[in-house]
Protein backbone atom coordinates (compact mmCIF):
# COMPACT_ATOMS: atom_id res chain seq x y z
CA UNK A 1 0.00 0.00 0.00
CA UNK A 2 1.04 3.64 -0.63
CA UNK A 3 1.39 6.12 2.06
CA UNK A 4 -0.78 9.82 1.37
CA UNK A 5 1.33 11.86 -0.19
CA UNK A 6 0.67 15.22 0.91
CA UNK A 7 3.44 17.82 0.48
CA UNK A 8 4.23 19.88 -2.81
CA UNK A 9 7.36 22.08 -3.78
CA UNK A 10 5.66 25.24 -2.85
CA UNK A 11 4.66 23.86 0.51
CA UNK A 12 8.20 22.70 0.90
CA UNK A 13 9.75 26.49 0.03
CA UNK A 14 7.13 28.34 1.81
CA UNK A 15 7.72 26.17 4.88
CA UNK A 16 11.44 26.91 4.39
CA UNK A 17 11.19 30.18 3.00
CA UNK A 18 13.61 29.66 -0.14
CA UNK A 19 12.47 29.47 -3.90
CA UNK A 20 11.13 26.67 -5.56
CA UNK A 21 13.81 26.01 -7.85
CA UNK A 22 16.16 25.64 -4.59
CA UNK A 23 13.29 22.82 -3.51
CA UNK A 24 13.24 21.42 -6.82
CA UNK A 25 17.21 21.62 -7.11
CA UNK A 26 17.57 19.51 -3.46
CA UNK A 27 14.84 17.02 -4.54
CA UNK A 28 16.26 15.96 -7.75
CA UNK A 29 19.42 15.44 -6.08
CA UNK A 30 17.46 13.27 -3.34
CA UNK A 31 15.72 11.82 -6.00
CA UNK A 32 18.85 10.37 -7.15
CA UNK A 33 19.64 9.42 -4.23
CA UNK A 34 16.73 7.23 -3.27
CA UNK A 35 16.00 8.82 -0.68
CA UNK A 36 12.33 10.48 -2.37
CA UNK A 37 10.02 10.42 -5.11
CA UNK A 38 9.35 13.36 -6.68
CA UNK A 39 7.10 14.27 -10.08
CA UNK A 40 7.88 17.70 -11.69
CA UNK A 41 4.71 19.70 -10.57
CA UNK A 42 3.51 16.90 -8.31
CA UNK A 43 3.93 15.01 -4.66
CA UNK A 44 6.77 14.67 -3.11
CA UNK A 45 7.19 11.38 -0.90
CA UNK A 46 10.06 9.60 0.95
CA UNK A 47 11.19 6.29 -0.28
CA UNK A 48 11.82 3.72 2.31
CA UNK A 49 15.23 4.07 2.63
CA UNK A 50 14.08 7.92 3.07
CA UNK A 51 11.66 7.04 5.59
CA UNK A 52 14.31 5.05 7.15
CA UNK A 53 16.78 8.09 7.23
CA UNK A 54 14.30 10.67 8.05
CA UNK A 55 13.06 8.58 11.02
CA UNK A 56 16.70 8.58 12.22
CA UNK A 57 17.48 12.00 12.26
CA UNK A 58 14.26 12.94 14.00
CA UNK A 59 15.47 10.38 16.77
CA UNK A 60 18.82 11.96 16.84
CA UNK A 61 17.55 15.45 17.34
CA UNK A 62 14.65 14.59 19.98
CA UNK A 63 17.40 12.71 22.13
CA UNK A 64 19.27 15.81 21.83
CA UNK A 65 16.53 18.52 22.47
CA UNK A 66 15.27 16.42 25.80
CA UNK A 67 19.13 16.61 26.70
CA UNK A 68 19.36 20.76 26.07
CA UNK A 69 16.07 21.22 28.16
CA UNK A 70 15.66 18.57 30.85
CA UNK A 71 19.61 18.68 31.93
CA UNK A 72 20.76 21.84 31.26
CA UNK A 73 17.77 23.79 31.20
CA UNK A 74 17.49 25.44 28.10
CA UNK A 75 14.69 27.55 26.82
CA UNK A 76 12.55 25.04 24.15
CA UNK A 77 13.58 27.49 21.22
CA UNK A 78 17.52 27.35 21.99
CA UNK A 79 17.55 23.36 22.57
CA UNK A 80 15.45 23.37 19.41
CA UNK A 81 17.96 25.28 17.50
CA UNK A 82 21.45 23.94 18.94
CA UNK A 83 19.89 20.20 18.48
CA UNK A 84 19.44 21.06 15.02
CA UNK A 85 22.84 22.22 14.60
CA UNK A 86 24.64 19.32 16.80
CA UNK A 87 22.64 16.72 15.48
CA UNK A 88 24.31 16.79 12.32
CA UNK A 89 27.74 16.69 13.74
CA UNK A 90 27.64 14.25 16.97
CA UNK A 91 29.02 10.61 16.37
CA UNK A 92 26.04 8.32 16.92
CA UNK A 93 28.14 6.92 20.33
CA UNK A 94 27.49 10.56 21.64
CA UNK A 95 23.90 10.89 20.81
CA UNK A 96 23.13 7.39 22.48
CA UNK A 97 24.93 8.51 25.81
CA UNK A 98 22.97 11.71 25.21
CA UNK A 99 19.73 9.75 24.87
CA UNK A 100 20.68 6.94 28.42
CA UNK A 101 21.52 9.70 30.18
CA UNK A 102 18.21 11.70 29.77
CA UNK A 103 16.31 8.17 29.76
CA UNK A 104 18.19 7.74 33.26
CA UNK A 105 17.42 10.84 34.80
CA UNK A 106 13.75 10.92 33.88
CA UNK A 107 13.16 6.88 35.07
CA UNK A 108 15.04 7.41 38.23
CA UNK A 109 13.84 10.75 39.83
CA UNK A 110 15.45 10.29 42.69
CA UNK A 111 18.97 10.79 40.57
CA UNK A 112 17.77 14.11 39.25
CA UNK A 113 18.22 16.40 42.25
CA UNK A 114 21.36 17.16 41.35
CA UNK A 115 20.12 18.38 37.54
CA UNK A 116 17.66 20.28 39.32
CA UNK A 117 20.18 22.08 41.49
CA UNK A 118 22.31 22.45 38.32
CA UNK A 119 19.34 24.34 36.79
CA UNK A 120 18.61 26.40 40.14
CA UNK A 121 22.35 27.09 39.72
CA UNK A 122 22.40 28.39 36.30
CA UNK A 123 19.88 30.68 37.02
CA UNK A 124 21.81 32.65 40.09
CA UNK A 125 20.06 30.30 42.61
CA UNK A 126 21.42 28.60 45.35
CA UNK A 127 22.52 24.78 45.40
Amino acid sequence: TKRKRVVRVKDIARLLKVRPSSVTFALKKLSEMGLVEYEKHGYVDLTNHGLRIASTLSSRYRSIERFLERVLGLPKEVAEEDACSMEHYLHDETVDRIRKFVEFIEENPDKAKLIDDFIDYCKGGKN
